[in-house]
């Protein structure tokens, strides 16, 4: 029996310092990711952010377009009824017969203003920048994913009253990698290319696994932990989901699980679980 008390008190122990060394490794990879960004910041490399900038640029402007009409819609004008100046409204006829005075339309921004959007938009760009999004870019995907990085960063640009956001990397080493923290958008081009080169770095050093999953879990979770106007998560994924003993029902019901939050899944090489999660997902 004392024995037993002994070991089990050893696999406590043992199991409480693999915890402190882990939470000790991620301290140290979120600092060392801090210093190289900062360093960065020193060695802006513009010909690098303006060729990813150019292969986005057209669409940059057509999504600013309509980013920026959703807002003017809010303020378009209308006609403003029931004033005592302006126009006759044909609708108050009945109204003036009994001599009510407010019988006038006259054209002015919208004044419900339920109309209005109070709180920001939140977005959430959970990324995958593992391993396996380096080793297999000779297709791409790992430089569209970070023109597409730029294109996001460089729309919203501006819009901040409107849209918040936040970009997370998930790879083999953690579901949860903060390249930008939620409202904490980069301030100018030298800034959005030390978050570019920080994703690149850690997809070329990250060790093989997968956390696609828990990242999208995570991702709901925290989303909504604030009051916003909506809420939005995009899951990008390179992962073979079944290799790793996940279903594409599994990914569905991660992402559908809170009804606030406008979830979607985005598949780089996986065609077949990507086609199987359209028919998963509401």
């Amino acid at each position: 029996r004392g024995s037993g008390k002994g070991s089990g008190k050893s696999d406590a122990k043992r199991a409480e310092a693999e915890k402190v060394i882990k939470e000790a490794r991620e301290r140290a990879a979120e600092v060392r990711k801090i210093q190289k960004m900062k360093l960065e910041l020193k060695d802006f490399d513009h010909a690098k952010y303006d060729e990813l900038f150019k292969v986005v640029e057209k669409e940059i402007m057509q999504l600013r377009v309509i980013l920026q009409s959703i807002e003017a819609r809010e303020r378009e004008r209308t006609w403003l009824r029931g004033k005592v100046l302006g126009e006759f409204d044909d609708n108050k006829i009945v109204d003036l017969a009994i001599g009510e005075k407010n019988v006038f339309k006259r054209r002015g921004q919208r004044e419900d203003h339920s109309f209005l959007q109070a709180l920001p938009k939140r977005l959430s760009f959970v990324v995958d920048v593992s391993g396996s999004m380096a080793v297999f870019n000779g297709d791409g995907r790992l430089d569209r994913l970070m023109a597409t990085m730029v294109m996001m960063m460089e729309s919203l640009v501006g819009l901040e009253h409107k849209y918040i956001y936040e970009i997370i990397g998930h790879s083999g080493e953690s579901d949860w990698l903060p390249f930008v923290k939620m409202g904490e958008a980069p301030k100018d081009r030298v800034e959005r290319y030390a978050v570019i080169e920080a994703m690149t770095d850690h997809a070329a050093t990250a060790r093989s696994g997968d956390n696609t999953l828990s990242a999208g879990v995570k991702a709901v979770q925290e989303i909504v932990k604030h009051e916003a106007d909506d809420f939005f998560v995009f899951l990008v994924s390179d992962a073979n989901l079944r290799g790793y003993g996940i279903s594409p029902q599994d990914l569905a019901m991660a992402l559908t699980g809170e009804e606030r939050v406008n979830a979607h899944a985005i598949f780089i090489a996986e065609p077949e679980v990507a086609e199987e999660m359209t028919q998963c997902m509401p």
